[in-house]
């Protein structure tokens, strides 16, 4: 008789090793047979060493965890067991997920920091004391829910990435305009409402759907006690802030001379340059949506049909921002001014510098992690 494991399981296992993630079988089976299972599974290499309830009932509290970390069978186990199994690992420093279906692996779930129940098999008891359901009692969702759960990681990073980089630099570029003695401020709150719901909101929505990679499920683990801002992001948010400001202030000061100058002789409103401005930041920031589909990859080198939304709504709200421009009762409403050929071409070539810049970022990061990879290698 064999109740054989299913199919998927063996790739669910292997995923999760290379995702960092280490699987532990704890079973009230014979210890050979869930020796046996286990090297089927791929979840320990034969020779391993498995430990029963029996031996675990000799260990301290302190022996234990110094077997926590090697041992990936548990035989013949009692609920008492898997709660002391659960809580070594935490005091080692893991997180640990534990799955159970019957009324005595109650304390144990509720002691892991995710407690999965069995949806078709499972008690009401194992249910209530667990955080998730699996409905379908399969070990291999589990791990699509892991992979699942780090693409909806990286795309809130990604989302707050491009939320507050355009917000720093708005808000710099706002209140650097009265600094200059540039006659008040740029944008009207209007502009500003605008610029925050449809510029900024449209593509970050877009942006939060982005399809994950399957490099995903081969990084390990991220220390969930990190702030949202590590790893790098909160450097990211100031300097492409800055940039986008010291870009916009450049634009900005050339506009206001230019309309300032052309003004003498009555041939443009003299807040011609303030329409600019919103122009040129809002172009800005669909550039910067662009690029920041990829941390390292290029734009050429992402697959625009793989998250159309990010294309539609760059395009989409490029159009409306024209529309404001262009048609004359959105350009009363919103208190834009009728742009030229030129003057739109200029805010066009001044906000792609945003994208240039974080193109050429990339492009930087890579040679100098490939210097540092040369190094080691040479060391």
């Amino acid at each position: 008789m064999l109740d054989a494991p299913r199919p998927e399981v063996r790739e669910a296992v292997a995923r999760c090793r290379t995702a960092g993630i280490r699987p532990v079988m704890i079973t009230g089976d014979h210890q050979l047979t869930a020796k046996a299972i286990a090297e089927d599974l791929g979840i320990a290499a034969p020779g391993d060493e498995a430990l029963t309830g029996r031996e675990l009932e000799k260990l301290s509290a302190e022996e234990l965890e110094d077997y926590v970390d090697r041992i990936s069978v548990y035989a013949r186990v009692s609920p008492e067991h898997k709660l002391r199994i659960v809580q070594a690992l935490q005091r080692r420093g893991h997180v640990v997920a534990m799955t159970g279906d019957g009324v005595n692996d109650a304390p144990a779930l509720k002691q892991a920091d995710i407690g999965v129940a069995m949806g078709i098999t499972g008690t009401d008891v194992s249910k209530e004391a667990s955080d998730m359901v699996l409905l379908d009692d399969n070990f291999a969702t589990i791990v699509a829910a892991t992979e699942e759960g780090r693409v909806v990681y990286i795309n809130i990073r990604r989302f707050i990435r491009y939320i507050l980089g355009s917000n720093i630099g708005e808000v710099l570029t706002i209140a650097a305009a009265p600094l200059l003695g540039l006659g008040g401020v740029p944008l009207s709150p209007l502009q500003i409402l605008w610029m925050n719901l449809v510029t900024d909101g449209v593509p970050a929505l877009a942006l939060a759907v982005e399809p994950g990679r399957p490099i995903v499920m081969q990084q390990p683990p991220k220390n969930p006690q990190e702030s949202i801002f590590a790893r790098g992001l909160g450097a990211y948010m100031i300097r492409i802030g800055i940039v986008l400001a010291v870009v916009t202030i450049a634009m900005m000061l050339w506009a206001y001379n230019y309309t300032q100058a052309n003004t003498a002789g009555g041939t443009l409103d003299p807040d011609r340059w303030k329409t600019m401005v919103f122009t040129t930041l809002c172009l800005a920031q669909m550039g910067h949506a662009l690029a920041i589909r990829s941390n390292t990859r290029l734009f050429i080198e992402v697959n625009p049909l793989s998250n159309p939304y990010v294309l539609i709504s760059v395009v989409l709200t490029s159009i409306l921002q024209l529309l404001l421009i262009y048609v004359p009762p959105l350009r009363n409403f919103f208190s834009t001014h009728y742009l030229t050929g030129f003057e739109l071409l200029v805010c066009v070539g001044f906000s792609s510098l945003i994208f240039v810049w974080i193109e050429v970022e990339k492009l930087f990061l890579r040679w100098w992690r490939g210097r540092k990879s040369v190094r080691r290698q040479a060391a």
